[in-house]
């Protein structure tokens, strides 16, 4: 028996099929974070610390001085709750703040630039996707692979 002609699926529909069933609470939209702190915290706090992770709710800031770093401990609850009104859910439990080199560019969606340049060549060219989370997802799963595929170029083999 022949099966009736069916229209082809749209990679983003089937991509967003595949991101609900790994992720069904939508954990992975903490990570739009990245495209709102410069908003959020302000000019003066995105130039001297910025997002570096998450990991389990808990969300690790680089952070340029350690007075800086202390000045953010007295604001991290209310840095945290708009955060998470932002993300429409209490995603981020608490803050980390840590010492590093910031680079306040790193926040606007141009960090695939800087990725790019560390990796010498340029991240493959994604299928346009109607949805901009979708999009943006994708992309810093390239950009962590290109990330990864850099550092373990330039680790010393051991010697066996």
């Amino acid at each position: 028996m022949k099966r009736p002609p069916q229209r082809p699926s749209s990679v983003a529909d089937v991509l967003g099929d595949v991101l609900q069933r790994v992720d069904p609470e939508q954990q992975m939209r903490v990570y739009r974070i990245w495209s709102f702190w410069n908003d959020e915290v302000g000019d003066a706090i995105a130039r001297r610390a910025q997002p570096a992770r998450v990991r389990n709710g808990i969300l690790f800031v680089t952070v340029a001085t350690h007075s800086w770093m202390q000045e953010l401990q007295f604001m991290k609850d209310t840095i945290r709750d708009r955060i998470n009104a932002r993300l429409g859910a209490a995603l981020i439990r608490d803050i980390f703040f840590v010492s590093g080199n910031v680079d306040a560019g790193t926040a606007e969606p141009g960090a695939s630039r800087e990725v790019a340049a560390r990796v010498r060549r340029p991240l493959p060219a994604l299928p346009p996707l109607d949805d901009p989370a979708l999009a943006a997802a994708f992309t810093r799963v390239l950009e962590a692979r290109a990330k990864r595929a850099a550092d373990s170029r330039r680790r010393p083999r051991k010697a066996r």
